[in-house]
């Protein structure tokens, strides 16, 4: 019976992990970017015209370009990450994805980072450290053009070592249902723990705010092997 139990759960645990695969897809959002290593006024503007700007694909780094200078600080390897970038992208999502839900996440920018989105401000990042995601879903043009920008302006004397500049980092589209779980929208506590046994609670905020019924599956597994 024991047996028969945890190849339900098995099963259980296959086919929700398959449901969730086929729910959310990933797409690589590096190519086709264009760059500008100054300031630039009303660069977020989706009417800008950005197309004497550098091309490039992500990750980017412009201060490991150089050039090596005395005048930069030696801490960080004498090398111009400090000073203002502008990424820019012009895109299509197809019109079939309008009931989709649509982010961007960007596993590094360095930093102080501002993003828009179609003229539409989405908010900013001091830190450069960690990935961060933008629900792009309402602002989007299905089946049309779309423009986003990105402002990064690292700050001189900011760092003990070399941090680099830029969007270091890949950049991804996750296209999901209505209903997913949020970047950050798992949260796992432990809220009693002993020699014989611990609890272990999981918590999940979607993305839609309403009175519908839904439900999750978790399972957690213990690496150690069986004895």
């Amino acid at each position: 019976m024991k047996r028969l139990s945890h190849l339900a759960c098995t099963l259980l645990s296959f086919f929700c992990f398959t449901a969730l695969i086929e729910a959310r897809e990933r797409v690589s959002f590096n190519e086709g970017w264009r760059f500008l290593n100054e300031e630039a006024e009303e660069a977020q503007s989706s009417s800008f015209d950005d197309s004497q700007w550098r091309t490039l694909n992500l990750p980017h780094d412009w201060a490991i370009e150089g050039p090596f200078d005395v005048k930069y600080n030696a801490r960080s390897g004498g090398l111009p990450f400090h000073g203002t970038g502008w990424y820019r992208k012009t895109f299509e999502v197809p019109a079939e994805l309008k009931n989709s839900k649509v982010a961007v996440k960007f596993d590094g920018a360095m930093y102080n980072a501002h993003v828009w989105i179609n003229d539409h401000f989405l908010g900013a990042r001091p830190f450069g450290y960690i990935g961060f995601e933008y629900d792009l879903t309402p602002y989007l043009n299905f089946g049309s053009r779309n423009v986003i920008a990105v402002k990064l302006a690292p700050e001189d004397l900011s760092s003990r070592w070399y941090p680099g500049a830029g969007l270091y980092r890949n950049t991804w589209l996750n296209i999901t249902t209505p209903v997913r779980v949020p970047h950050w929208g798992t949260f796992v506590t432990t809220p009693t723990i002993s020699d014989e046994l611990a609890e272990v609670r999981s918590t999940h905020r979607d993305s839609l705010r309403s009175e519908k019924s839904r439900s999750t599956a978790t399972a957690h597994y213990d690496p150690r092997p069986r004895r």
